[in-house]
């Protein structure tokens, strides 16, 4: 995939104008793109680029932007004040935000990204966007692929790198036009084009992965990621058929797979459709890693009936049948006050509009079916949503409190190239398939 520095094994990465033409052209339908700007070489040269394409040619497409200024530096207000005169004097409609309130002393790096997300999607309503465009560079591409190969904890679907598209909170696409462009050439692009940019000394910091990695200049192979790429999306979409051949919907969070022999743990779909479901129904963001995976797959090589937990999902293996829920631990109450909405437990996502302050316990499913496995039977006793008043003594459910099954892996942000396997998933859990990607 990439390789130390060294002879670059790159086809001609696309320069600039070039790559936002290209970007253009592929939109489906007359566009209003927001273009997240920080003032770094990148995102600035994005603005440029779109600009002047847009300028020059015939595209039906407008463009607006958005600072999101974290409050992290001294120097990130006026950094933000810089690139609004910049965008004033481009004719750009800019917005600057603030990421206000306490920030947290563990995970900030982790916070900082949801919060700017979040303030993206705000300014794009705000704004009438269509989609938030980002300036994530080649550079950046092959230092994702080499921190996620590294880490192993995702195998080889984190080879396929970012995606050209991501879909975020199932509301707004963000899209990456650079990707196939290299930093070095955008940033001969913004001198020429007679500006500068701002450099965040963060990345010079060598505690940060990322700032390690960039210092082995390591040569990307573009052709090795699109493979990737198309390899990822060819999976998800026979995992997403393989599913829909052998998924069954049980009662309230559970699923019954109906396999056709003790060897489905061989074939790569079944054990990425596997991975998959478990994270979702144990309610985490993540897929198991591979080695947990590796120990599912020595249990059923066993050609006996097991019983594991995975991702907090428990996995009961009965003949050729496999039955998946949320194993019960760890499930904590969540109160939710009048007019509030949050998520519970990584699975379901709550609102609660019934005018009075609620608590989400856990409880028994609505139904439990008899023939189930007994372990399945019992975690299904206590692993679902129940709903009560706050101040209730009796099991009184609340009234117009909505309950809304969550997909962990995919609802927050998914890849494009997870697309087919995000929707029938969706369809499995009665959920509406995903909204269509702007390219």
């Amino acid at each position: 995939m990439t390789s130390e520095a060294g002879t670059s094994v790159l086809p001609e990465p696309r320069m600039p104008q070039e790559a936002a033409r290209a970007f253009l052209s592929s939109l489906n339908k007359p566009s209003r793109l927001l273009v997240a700007i920080s003032g770094g070489s990148d995102s600035t040269g994005l603005l440029l680029a779109l600009l002047e394409v847009l300028r020059a040619g015939s595209f039906p497409h407008s463009i607006c932007a958005v600072t999101v200024d974290h409050g992290l530096r001294p120097a990130s207000t006026a950094e933000a004040r810089a690139v609004q005169k910049l965008c004033q004097s481009l004719e750009i409609p800019h917005q600057s935000i603030r990421w206000t309130g306490d920030k947290p002393t563990t995970g900030l790096s982790a916070a900082a990204r949801n919060a700017r997300y979040r303030m993206l999607a705000e300014a794009a309503s705000e704004f009438g966007a269509d989609a938030v465009v980002t300036g994530h560079t080649l550079d950046d591409q092959v230092e994702t692929i080499t921190m996620r190969s590294e880490r192993s904890a995702e195998g080889a679907l984190g080879l396929s790198g970012m995606a050209a598209a991501t879909l975020y909170e199932r509301r707004l696409w963000i899209l990456r036009p650079f990707l196939a462009t290299t930093r070095a050439a955008i940033r001969d692009f913004v001198n020429s084009a007679g500006h500068g940019w701002i450099d965040d000394p963060s990345n010079e910091d060598l505690r940060s992965e990322r700032v390690r990695i960039r210092q082995r200049q390591i040569s990307p192979d573009l052709r090795a990621i699109a493979r990737a790429g198309a390899e990822r999306r060819a999976l998800s979409t026979r995992a997403a058929a393989w599913l829909a051949d052998h998924a069954e919907v049980i009662g309230d969070g559970a699923l019954r797979l109906r396999l056709n022999s003790d060897a489905w743990a061989e074939t790569t779909e079944a054990r990425h459709v596997l991975a998959t479901l478990s994270a979702i129904l144990g309610g985490r963001p993540h897929r198991p890693a591979t080695h947990a995976m590796e120990r599912l797959g020595a249990q059923s090589s066993t050609k006996r009936d097991f019983a594991q937990t995975l991702s907090g999902c428990l996995v009961v293996c009965r003949k050729l049948d496999l039955f998946l829920t949320r194993e019960r631990r760890g499930l904590l109450p969540l109160p939710l006050p009048s007019g509030a909405s949050a998520v519970w437990d990584g699975r379901y996502e709550i609102v609660n509009d019934s005018g009075t302050d609620v608590i989400v316990s856990p409880g028994p499913a609505p139904e439990i079916a008899p023939d189930l496995p007994h372990r399945i039977r019992l975690a299904m006793a206590g692993n679902c949503p129940q709903i009560r008043r706050f101040c209730a003594t009796t099991d009184t459910n609340a009234p117009a409190v909505t309950v809304t099954p969550r997909l962990s892996v995919f609802d927050q942000f998914l890849p494009d190239f997870d697309l087919p396997l995000a929707d029938e998933i969706a369809r499995l859990f009665g959920r509406e398939p995903a909204i269509a990607c702007p390219v």
